[in-house]
């Protein structure tokens, strides 16, 4: 399967009816889009960084069907959106195939996705062992229901984007209490992120976002 996730953050200022006009823009056009399996258009919540407004996460069976709907008169509408920069300020947009998964969802939640950018000297083994220890915490840390880790194919945005690692929790409170404070999350992959560490790998510069859902999203 292959995802587009789209992270846009209003221009300052934005009155509420231009907000809620852009956010019912979106998703018209997300649930109009031909060959998806999954759309999801929904607002952020209180807590986020660098999270953005709003998360629309696509997925299509592959990468021709993802680049044919966003051709379609469907999308015409939301792509001059997210373009005109008196609605839109930024919009992060990460193209992906589906990585690595495991876990399964019970439905409504939490979703929650952060971007990272590998750049600091990301030879192939340091890029592995990172995989494979962010990879290994949902062993560790029982809230993540779901989860999928991928490479980006395509990232434009604040950051050329590398990872897209993706959670489903039951609650806010699985995130912000057993994922961030778990000694799997800072004793093991925190190293990756911090420039006091030799391992030291990811951009300061991240995304850490979420929003509420009503079914599972990360798909199998």
């Amino acid at each position: 399967m292959y995802n587009l996730l789209l992270i846009p953050t209003f221009a300052p200022g934005l009155d509420p009816g231009h907000r809620t006009a852009a956010t019912e823009t979106l998703s018209r056009a997300a649930a109009a889009l031909p060959d998806t399996l999954s759309a999801l258009c929904a607002p952020t919540l209180p807590g986020v960084y660098n999270g953005g407004d709003l998360l629309c996460r696509l997925v299509f069976p592959d990468a021709d069907a993802c680049a044919a709907a966003l051709r379609t008169d469907a999308w015409g509408a939301a792509e001059a959106l997210l373009t005109d920069r008196g609605l839109v300020e930024q919009v992060e947009r990460v193209a992906y195939t589906g990585g690595q998964a495991g876990g399964a969802s019970e439905g409504a939640g939490l979703y929650r996705v952060a971007l990272f950018c590998a750049n600091v000297r990301p030879d192939a083994e340091r890029l592995d062992a990172f995989a494979r220890e962010t990879a290994a915490m949902p062993n560790a840390i029982r809230s993540i229901l779901r989860w999928q880790l991928s490479q980006a194919d395509d990232a434009q945005g604040t950051r050329a984007w590398t990872h897209v690692w993706e959670q489903e929790y039951r609650d806010l409170d699985g995130l912000n209490g057993p994922y961030m404070l778990h000694p799997a999350h800072w004793a093991r992959v925190e190293r990756w992120f911090d420039p006091e560490y030799p391992e030291h790998l990811v951009d300061s510069v991240l995304v850490h976002t979420f929003c509420a859902i009503d079914r599972p999203v990360i798909l199998s």
